[in-house]
């Protein structure tokens, strides 16, 4: 199984229980698969890169109004996996 296909199924169980207990532990579960699926980062010229997901600054400056992207980071602080290319 892949993860959007347990995302999917996991969305769908999650509107058909009426419990928000387990509708809020099902959150929990999409949101960390949903981190287990590479993303880019956001890039814009004169910026630092961003998390895609919580937004932490992925470059450092180097003091020019350029910055060095970290590409050797394959995984957030917030768990977000990377994808550079």
């Amino acid at each position: 199984m892949e993860i959007t296909d347990a995302i999917i199924i996991l969305s769908e169980f999650k509107t058909i229980t009426e419990n928000y207990i387990m509708q809020d532990a099902l959150n929990i579960a999409i949101n960390a698969l949903e981190k287990q699926i590479p993303q880019k980062p956001k890039i814009e010229s004169w910026s630092p890169a961003l998390c895609p997901t919580c937004e932490k600054e992925l470059s450092e400056s180097v003091g020019d109004g350029y910055y060095k992207h970290w590409y050797s980071m394959k995984i957030c602080e917030c768990g977000q996996k990377l994808k550079w290319e």
